[in-house]
């Protein structure tokens, strides 16, 4: 292993993501405070999660994941179903985790979609519907989604 001199870098959401660094650089996003190491080549990098933001969600019909929504947790009020969209520009390494909470009563469907042209395993969502189920996503490159 060499010791050589670590290059920072910080910038907002949007300069991070369109920007690839040298090998070992690491950068501060400075709208979520995520870390982004640098591979040389990947645009936005590789994000390092030292975080874990989570969202509580009590409404139905569509709902949007914010690049910060690292675990969702949906119970909502009044039972329906609800769809949660993926962030439509994530960044390599992306993580998003969503929790089942609804127990009692008619169990409706929990969808999770993927943002226009992305894919999560090969399909455009996925769907829950059991008490306490849970379901976590990686986005990988290429407009593709992984369940972890």
């Amino acid at each position: 292993m060499s010791h050589t001199q670590v290059q920072w870098g910080r910038g907002s959401t949007s300069e991070v993501a369109a920007y690839a660094g040298p090998v070992g650089e690491v950068v501060l996003n400075t709208d979520d405070w995520s870390l982004q190491a640098q591979d040389g080549s990947t645009t936005g990098g590789w994000v390092i999660r030292p975080r874990l933001n989570p969202r509580i969600v009590t409404g139905t019909g569509s709902q949007i994941v914010g690049s910060t929504d690292d675990v969702i947790a949906w119970s909502p009020t009044t039972p329906s179903a609800v769809t949660f969209t993926l962030p439509a520009s994530p960044r390599i390494g992306e993580t998003h985790a969503f929790k089942y909470l609804l127990t009692s009563g008619t169990l409706y469907t929990m969808t999770v979609a993927a943002g226009a042209g992305q894919t999560i395993d090969g399909q455009p969502s996925v769907t829950m519907n059991t008490a306490y189920q849970s379901l976590e996503l990686v986005y990988i490159g290429a407009n593709l989604w992984v369940v972890k």
